[in-house]
């Protein structure tokens, strides 16, 4: 009876464990200003408020990196270097980025005023 019982306590100390590791991470959104586009080195640089200081981020643009980019309210879609390339010249455009919990880039959503 003593066996049983400590078996099924390990048993739920064990399973216990494995649903606390099973936790969905959520995924960072990075808002702000785009400052810079570098496009040789794939690089989207984004101004964001924090409380009263506005921080500078460098974001790593990979080939699988969706846009969403909206100018004038025509809506355009691309991924990697040339969804960044859409980008180039609109510095101050409003930027969201989705990143993932190692903070890298899974999508941007851009609106540019004309």
């Amino acid at each position: 009876m003593l066996r049983t019982f400590v078996a099924l306590l390990s048993f739920g100390f064990l399973a216990g464990l494995a649903t606390a590791d099973d936790k969905p991470v959520k995924n960072q959104m990075v808002k702000g200003t785009i400052k810079s586009v570098n496009l040789k080195d794939s690089i989207l640089v984004v101004n964001q408020k924090v409380k009263s200081e506005t921080i500078e981020r460098q974001l790593d643009i990979k080939d699988a990196t969706e846009f969403v980019i909206s100018i004038g309210g025509e809506k355009t879609e691309a991924s990697g270097k040339e969804g960044l390339a859409l980008l180039e010249g609109k510095e101050g455009a409003e930027v969201t980025v989705k990143c993932d919990k190692d903070v890298s880039v899974l999508k941007v959503t851009a609106k540019v005023k004309k």
